[in-house]
C-alpha cells in the first residue's frame, strides 16, 4: 500500500475515478432517475458537479507533472491524512444517520449535501497537499 500511496500517478487515477463517478451521479442520474426536490430540480446540482471536474483536473494535472515520487515524510502525511479523512467520513455517516431518522423527507437532498460536502473536501485537501507537496 505504501508503494501505491508513493506515486502521484495513482493518486490522480483514484481522485478521477471517484470524481468521474460522483460527476456521473451529479450530471446524469437526476434526470434519468427521478430525483426530487428543489435543489437538484433546478439543476444547481450541475455546479457542483463543473466544480468537481475542474478542481479535480487542477489536482491531476499537477500529480501528473510531479518529477518524482513521494519521499517518506510526504507519504506518512498523506497516510495520515487518509486515516483522518476516514475517521470524518465515519463521524459524518452517523450524522447524516441521525438526520435521516429525526427527519426521513427530503433524504435525497440531504444525501445529495452529504455526498457534496464530503467529495468536495476530499477534492479541496487533495489539491492543498499536493501543492504543499510541490513547494517543499
Amino acid at each position: 500500500m505504501k508503494r501505491l500511496i508513493k506515486s502521484p500517478v495513482v493518486n490522480a487515477v483514484f481522485i478521477s475515478l471517484f470524481t468521474a463517478f460522483y460527476t456521473w451521479a451529479f450530471l446524469v442520474l437526476p434526470g434519468k432517475s427521478g430525483f426530487g426536490g428543489d435543489f437538484l430540480a433546478a439543476g444547481r446540482h450541475h455546479y457542483i458537479a463543473w466544480a468537481m471536474i475542474a478542481v479535480t483536473i487542477l489536482v491531476v494535472i499537477l500529480l501528473v507533472t510531479s518529477r518524482r515520487p513521494y519521499d517518506e515524510y510526504q507519504t506518512a502525511v498523506l497516510n495520515n491524512c487518509l486515516l483522518v479523512a476516514v475517521v470524518l467520513v465515519l463521524v459524518a455517516i452517523a450524522v447524516f444517520f441521525v438526520m435521516v431518522l429525526n427527519e426521513p423527507s427530503g433524504i435525497v437532498e440531504k444525501f445529495t449535501l452529504f455526498i457534496a460536502i464530503h467529495w468536495t473536501t476530499v477534492v479541496f485537501a487533495d489539491l492543498a497537499y499536493v501543492l504543499l507537496c510541490r513547494r517543499g
